[in-house]
């Protein structure tokens, strides 16, 4: 079991809701602060036309705030390297690094695991191939990364290639795989399903597991939690460590529901959404990812 003290707090890509004039999402500016600071950074690898950049969305939309609709997959690297954004309050500059730059950025922190998500839409035979091409020049780095979303399939290719490397399946709820498995391009596994992959190896030798409860909603009009130590018994048990999303992150996470919102997470009530996040600390999971790093690091 992981103590508190040991917990990893990784910002959400570089968001930082509770700093106004925080540097842009994804930017390489608040990467490099976030793990100056001491937290492990989740980032979004995005394939380009020749390469990979850090950036969460297919399009520039977001990012230009409105003015540039272009896609990611239509550029190369050296169009959308530096490519510069205010943040929403116009008060601070930051650009797209590319994949090898946010690898420097934690090769140069003392940071211990930063959480890399291999979206489930990029998990295919082209794109697998570029991003084991990428982690091969930052081999020395890849002690200090968890990659997460990782489908079976996909691990098996990665583990082939780095028999050592951490990799962790996203966890759900049955009620939210049935519901939500299609937004994610099918990467959420039951818990069960789940422990027994564990078992098998299929995650290699350093598993994780990486949990997500979409909401509190059941069947029938019930409720829910993932988040319990019954859960997390299974998947220790099954010789896991544990990562997961505080309640807030679906409703900053575009292009999956729209607007949906973990009833834990009500929007401008953070004195609720801090008591369930101290409820989930209480749990005594290896990592959590967070918009809030600095308050979960309080919370801790």
């Amino acid at each position: 079991m992981a103590s508190i003290e040991s917990m990893i707090v990784f910002t959400h890509r570089g968001l930082e809701p509770s700093k106004p004039d925080f540097f842009p999402e994804s930017s390489f500016e608040a990467f490099e602060d976030q793990l100056s600071r001491g937290f492990g950074i989740e980032f979004d690898p995005n394939f380009c036309k020749d390469g990979i950049v850090v950036w969460h969305d297919p399009t520039l939309e977001r990012f230009s705030l409105g003015k540039d609709l272009r896609a990611l997959h239509d550029l190369t690297v050296e169009e959308l390297h530096g490519m510069k954004s205010w943040n929403t309050s116009h008060t601070a500059e930051g650009k797209i690094p590319t994949f090898d730059e946010v690898m420097d950025l934690i090769r140069k922190s003392e940071s211990t695991t930063n959480a890399l998500h291999f979206k489930g839409k990029y998990q295919t035979p082209d794109d697998l191939q570029t991003l084991i091409e990428h982690l091969k020049k930052n081999s020395d780095v890849l002690s200090r990364i968890l990659i997460f979303d990782v489908k079976p399939e996909t691990a098996k290719t990665l583990l082939e290639a780095f028999p050592e490397i951490a990799l962790a399946p996203s966890v759900a709820h049955q009620h939210d795989v049935d519901r939500f498995n299609s937004v994610v391009a099918e990467t959420l596994i039951e818990t069960d399903e789940v422990v027994q992959m564990l078992k098998d190896g299929i995650f290699g030798k350093n598993p994780w597991v990486w949990l997500d409860e979409w909401d509190l909603t059941g069947e029938n009009g019930g409720t829910k939690k993932l988040y319990t130590a019954e859960v997390f018994n299974k998947m220790r048990a099954a010789g896991a460590k544990i990562a997961l999303v505080t309640p807030e992150l679906h409703g900053t996470s575009p292009h999956l529901l729209g607007d949906e919102a973990h009833p834990d997470a009500p929007k401008g009530d953070t004195k609720t959404l801090f008591k369930r996040i101290k409820e989930i600390i209480d749990l005594n999971p290896d990592g959590i990812c967070t918009d809030y790093p600095e308050e979960a690091k309080e919370l801790n």
